[in-house]
C-alpha cells in the first residue's frame, strides 16, 4: 500500500513540476504561474531551481516569421527555445536559450534590430533559505549602409523559505540603434517586476507589480511610421516618444487534490493596468489608458492513464472588466470567457506537453482561421509542444 502511494505521488510530482508553456496555458496561467509549481517558475523566481533540477526542456517552434522578423511568442505561433538545469552538490545551475523577455510594442515597419539569440544563466542554492539568481543577456549587430544593433541585459533574484517567497526581475538595459537611419534609437529604460506569495491554510496569496518604460527617438529627417503599433501614427523627425506600462496584480489561489491523480486549481486576481504614451506623434494619441479586471480561473488536471495526463481551464472576468480611454470614457471589455485544454504524454523520464484544440486551420488545411475552434482536431492534435527529459 505504501509503495503504491509513493508511486502515485511521484507521478503527480513528475507531471506537474516538470512541464512547459503548454501546461501553463492549458491551466490559464500564461507563461508562468504565481502559485503553481512548474519548470517555468524559474523565470518568475529563480529560487525555484532548487526544487526542479536535472532536466532538459525544449519548446518547439520557430525563431523567425515568414518575413524574417523575430517570432513573437504566442500559443498559435510559438517561438523555439529551451535549456538544461542540473544540480551540483548543494547548488543548481542552468543555461536557457531563446527567452527574449517582454514583448516590444513596435511593429516590423520600424526596422529596429529586435532582441534575439538571448541567453539566460541561472544559479541557485539552499542555505536554510533557498535563493536563486538569473542573468539575461543578448547582443546582435548587422552591418550595412548603416549599422543596426541591439544589446540587452537583465537580472532576476529570488528567495524562498517555508511558505513564503519573494522575487524581483529587472531589465537593466535593452537598446536598439538604427532603423531608417543610423540615428534612430529604441531603448527600454530600467524597469522591474517585484512580487511574492504566501501559503496559508491551503490558500496561496500573491501580489505582483510590473512596469516597463520604452523610449523611441527618430533622427532628424526620419519619421518612424507605426513604431508603437498604433495605426498610422508616426514619431516626428528629431523628437522622442515614451511608452510606459504598469500592472498591479493581487490575488488568491487554491490547489485541491481530489485524489493522488487529480487536481483542481482555482484562482482570482485583481489586475490594475496602465498604458501611457507621451511625446511628439504626428497624429495625437498621447495619454493614458487604464484597465481594471478581475479574472477568475477554474482549472483541472488529471492522470487519465499512466502515460496520459489531461488538463483544462475556463477563464473569465467577473464583476470587473473595463477599459478607460484617453478621453476618460469607460467601456466593458468584450466577452472575456476562454477555455483551454492540454495533455502530457508520459514516457518514463521523457514527457511531451501540448495544447489541444488551439489550431485555427480549416478542415482542408487551407489555414482559414477559426473553422476548427472548439473541435478536437485529431489531424493536428497537439500544438505548443514542449518536451522535457529528466535525468
Amino acid at each position: 500500500m505504501k509503495k503504491t502511494l509513493v508511486i502515485a505521488g511521484l507521478a503527480v510530482l513528475s507531471t506537474s513540476a516538470f512541464a512547459s508553456k503548454a501546461r501553463m496555458e492549458a491551466l490559464g496561467q500564461g507563461s508562468y504561474s504565481y502559485y503553481l509549481s512548474d519548470s517555468r517558475s524559474v523565470f518568475l523566481n529563480p529560487a525555484s531551481l532548487n526544487d526542479m533540477k536535472n532536466y532538459i526542456v525544449t519548446e518547439w517552434g520557430t525563431g523567425l516569421t515568414a518575413a524574417g522578423a523575430v517570432q513573437a511568442d504566442t500559443a498559435t505561433t510559438p517561438r523555439a527555445e529551451g535549456g538544461f538545469f542540473r544540480e551540483m552538490g548543494s547548488f543548481a545551475y542552468g543555461l536557457y536559450l531563446g527567452n527574449n523577455g517582454p514583448a516590444r510594442t513596435y511593429t516590423s515597419s520600424a526596422t529596429f534590430l529586435d532582441h534575439q539569440n538571448a541567453m539566460d544563466l541561472m544559479l541557485a542554492g539552499d542555505m536554510g533559505m533557498k535563493w536563486g539568481a538569473r542573468l539575461h543577456y543578448a547582443n546582435s549587430k548587422n552591418e550595412g549602409t548603416f549599422d543596426t544593433k541591439n544589446s540587452a541585459l537583465g537580472l532576476g533574484l529570488g528567495l524562498s523559505h517555508g511558505d513564503m517567497e519573494a522575487y524581483t526581475n529587472i531589465t537593466l538595459s535593452d537598446k536598439s540603434e538604427g532603423a531608417k537611419v543610423a540615428g534612430d534609437v529604441w531603448k527600454r529604460k530600467p524597469g522591474f517586476q517585484v512580487g511574492g506569495s504566501y501559503k496559508w491554510s491551503g490558500m496561496t496569496f500573491f501580489a505582483d507589480y510590473n512596469s516597463t518604460n520604452e523610449e523611441v527617438t527618430a533622427a532628424t529627417g526620419s519619421d518612424l511610421t507605426n513604431v508603437l503599433g498604433i495605426g498610422a501614427n508616426s514619431i516626428a523627425a528629431g523628437t522622442t516618444v515614451t511608452h510606459k506600462t504598469s500592472d498591479i496584480t493581487v490575488g488568491a489561489a487554491r490547489v485541491h487534490e481530489v485524489n493522488p491523480g487529480a487536481r483542481i486549481m482555482t484562482d482570482a486576481k485583481l489586475v490594475l493596468g496602465s498604458d501611457e504614451i507621451a511625446g511628439s506623434l504626428l497624429t495625437a494619441k498621447n495619454g493614458k489608458v487604464k484597465t481594471t479586471t478581475l479574472p477568475v480561473t477554474i482549472g483541472m488536471e488529471a492522470d487519465a492513464t499512466s502515460w496520459l495526463t489531461l488538463r483544462g481551464n475556463v477563464h473569465q472576468n467577473v464583476i470587473l472588466g473595463s477599459t478607460k480611454s484617453i478621453a476618460g470614457k469607460s467601456s466593458t471589455i468584450a466577452n472575456s470567457t476562454t477555455v483551454d485544454a492540454g495533455a502530457t504524454l508520459n514516457f518514463g523520464k521523457l514527457k511531451m506537453d501540448g495544447s489541444i484544440g488551439t489550431t485555427g486551420a480549416s478542415r482542408d488545411n487551407t489555414d482559414v482561421a477559426g473553422t476548427k475552434k472548439g473541435v478536437l482536431a485529431t489531424d493536428n492534435l497537439l500544438t505548443r509542444v514542449g518536451v522535457t527529459y529528466m535525468f
